[in-house]
């Protein structure tokens, strides 16, 4: 069975690109375009990583995140956040709630690295 992955984002482009690259490499890819509609989703399907823009409408990535941690299920599913509003030379050191930060523009073949990696597969 193919790991799920929740991709939630609010630019249709970026949600199309790492769809298509997840799904090539044999995973299951969930979508959201804002954290809301994220949570509805995993109401019902549970994903195994989560890739979470921070910039979104009606619910941001931050607060989509807290939500997320706050359920026992999700708590030490892997997290990585995409966002325009992280510089590289200042990511936290401390990366709670997520896993991994990530800065737009990416590498798709990074996120997919990073993906794997936290799925423990090689």
């Amino acid at each position: 069975m193919s790991k799920k992955i929740l991709v939630v984002d609010d630019e249709a482009d970026i949600v199309r690109c790492i769809r298509a690259v997840l799904e090539k490499n044999g995973y299951e890819a969930l979508t959201a375009n804002d954290g809301a509609q994220a949570l509805e989703l995993i109401k019902i399907n549970q994903p195994d990583l989560m890739i979470i823009d921070l910039t979104m409408p009606v619910m941001n990535g931050w607060r989509l995140c807290m939500k997320i941690r706050e359920d026992e299920r999700y708590k030490d599913t892997p997290i990585i956040v995409l966002s325009a509003l992280i510089e590289s030379e200042h990511l936290p050191e401390q990366c709670e709630p997520a896993s991994v930060y990530m800065v737009k523009p990416f590498d798709i073949f990074n996120l997919l690295a990073k993906v794997k990696e936290l799925l423990k597969e090689s």
